[in-house]
């Protein structure tokens, strides 16, 4: 990763991309979409830590795993920011 520059837009659109992919969807991704409505449940959203914790290189706190911290695409978008020191999304 030490390469790859890294920012809100490439935050969001790595996390837009696994969340397609692990909820097997097309279907454009709004920043404030519940994702349960799309079938996103706990084991999604852990898989979805690991492949962010991955890409990203760094590790979510246990008290950071809790489903609403992983419901849409902000949130996430805003939690990996945080932990990135990357400035987070606009509301």
């Amino acid at each position: 990763m030490s390469q790859t520059i890294v920012n809100k837009d490439s935050v969001m659109d790595f996390v837009c991309s696994k969340v397609q992919e692990v909820l097997q969807t097309d279907e454009a991704l709004t920043l404030d979409q519940d994702l349960a409505s799309l079938g996103m449940d706990s084991f999604n959203s852990m898989n979805l830590v690991i492949e962010f914790e991955t890409r990203f290189e760094l590790v979510f706190d246990d008290e950071e795993l809790l489903f609403e911290n992983f419901a849409t695409v902000r949130n996430m978008v805003d939690r990996i920011c945080a932990k990135l020191d990357v400035d987070s999304l606009e509301p």
